[in-house]
């Protein structure tokens, strides 16, 4: 994968990303330590008006994926892929099962589904029917 030599307050930082950068919870490893960090994307315009900060926490790479469910009790269910979102397949408050269909982007000419990846009810949605969506916007929770 990618290798980066990162300098914060003047320390350099060996960074590897072992996992794809454009999930939530990726595996890296700095200066030789193994470490799963969370990632959270920000619109370059709210990045603009905060002060400089870390976008990744360090969480121990043992406990990353389910403690974070279990911790907050609700997973947003963020687009894969740019696109217009052609249709919702789910409702507020309606139970999904692993690979249940959640809604259908459409991204050059193709469907793309996106499947529930977890058991759960379905919480908030945040996206409408025909709506322009970036890669990593929050499509939905399910809790």
């Amino acid at each position: 994968m990618k290798h980066y030599l990162i300098t914060i307050s003047g320390k350099t930082y060996d960074v590897e990303v072992l996992d794809d950068p454009r999930k939530e919870d990726v595996r890296v490893r700095v200066d030789g330590e193994a470490l799963t960090v969370n990632v959270k994307l920000m619109s370059e315009q709210s990045a603009a008006s905060k002060p400089s900060a870390p976008v990744a926490a360090n969480v121990p790479a043992a406990a990353a994926p389910d403690s974070a469910i279990a911790a907050g009790g609700s997973k947003t269910v963020k687009s894969p892929l740019p696109g217009v979102v052609n249709s919702i397949k789910v409702r507020t408050g309606q139970k999904v099962s692993p690979n249940d269909e959640l809604c259908v982007i459409e991204a050059m000419k193709a469907m793309n589904i996106i499947r529930a990846t977890r058991a759960g009810t379905v919480g908030k949605i945040y996206v409408t029917e025909g709506r322009n969506i970036p890669y990593g916007a929050a499509l939905m929770d399910i809790e």
